[in-house]
């Protein structure tokens, strides 16, 4: 009989295993609030803002890989259910028995989430009042928000406030043809702006469509067959082939090939157990 190999230890190359997250304390009873410093939150204990303008959540996996090795290192900004409440009564069937909403800080919670941490820090703030102004501030200025996503966001603030183009332009640190092109993207029929969404048409495409009158308004090399739903909740990452009479050195360089490398991590922790 031959050598057995050990996958695992080939796909480490030498590197040393990663510690294992610490073990969170127990109890979910809300903690003091102190805006201050941070305090540690069980992830349990925690809602997502129905406000959050960010739809999908982009690019998790290297920030899931470093919230495993390091922790969350920005602490996440919460508000109280209650004061959230107050400022929004309608979100309350979105929100839960959460006893925190989070306002700032989605995607690190999510990545918390995807890491297997049972807690993170968080600041708490006591006022709930403009939490989609502040979400929109936010992400925009960092970026984070697909051109579709800052023109759902910024007509969410006008017709919220009342503010003008101007005035919004002020608030987000933006230019007002900045606004105007982002809300030009509103004036496409829904299906389009779906299709702008999934990736079927550009934003240069969108904008041009946009001038039109709805009737007229069709996809590029569009022959009136519609076209195919793209479900949103699934993605198709493909699938890795391998040879299963190859060696086991083989089959680990076609893993490196396909696989991130927070992907090899997960698979040497299923090997390990």
């Amino acid at each position: 009989m031959g050598r057995r190999t050990d996958l695992s230890s080939l796909l480490s190359a030498g590197a040393a295993a990663a510690p294992a997250p610490e073990t969170a304390g127990e109890g979910t009873q809300p903690v003091a609030r102190d805006t201050a410093h941070p305090v540690t939150v069980a992830l349990a204990d925690l809602a997502e803002n129905p406000d959050n303008p960010r739809h999908e959540l982009r690019d998790l996996d290297g920030l899931a890989e470093t919230v495993r090795e390091r922790g969350v290192l920005q602490a996440l900004g919460v508000v109280p259910r209650a004061v959230f409440l107050t400022a929004h009564p309608h979100h309350e069937e979105a929100v839960g028995r959460a006893p925190y909403v989070v306002l700032h800080g989605h995607r690190r919670l999510a990545a918390a989430r995807m890491a297997g941490l049972d807690e993170v820090p968080v600041l708490v703030r006591e006022d709930a009042s403009r939490t989609d102004e502040d979400a929109l501030i936010e992400n925009v200025q960092r970026d984070d928000l697909t051109e579709l996503e800052q023109a759902q966001a910024i007509q969410g603030l006008i017709k919220s406030y009342g503010y003008s183009q101007r005035q919004v332009a002020a608030r987000i640190g933006k230019t007002q043809g900045f606004v105007s092109q982002r809300l030009s993207l509103m004036k496409l029929r829904e299906d389009l702006q779906e299709a702008l969404a999934d990736g079927r048409v550009s934003v240069e495409d969108a904008r041009r469509i946009a001038r039109l009158p709805q009737e007229e308004q069709t996809l590029p090399g569009d022959t009136g067959t519609p076209p195919p739903t793209v479900p949103k909740a699934r993605r198709d990452y493909g699938v890795i082939k391998i040879d299963s009479r190859g060696t086991p050195e083989e089959v680990v360089e076609s893993l490196r090939r396909h696989l991130a490398p927070a992907a090899l991590d997960r698979i040497l922790e299923l090997l390990a157990r």
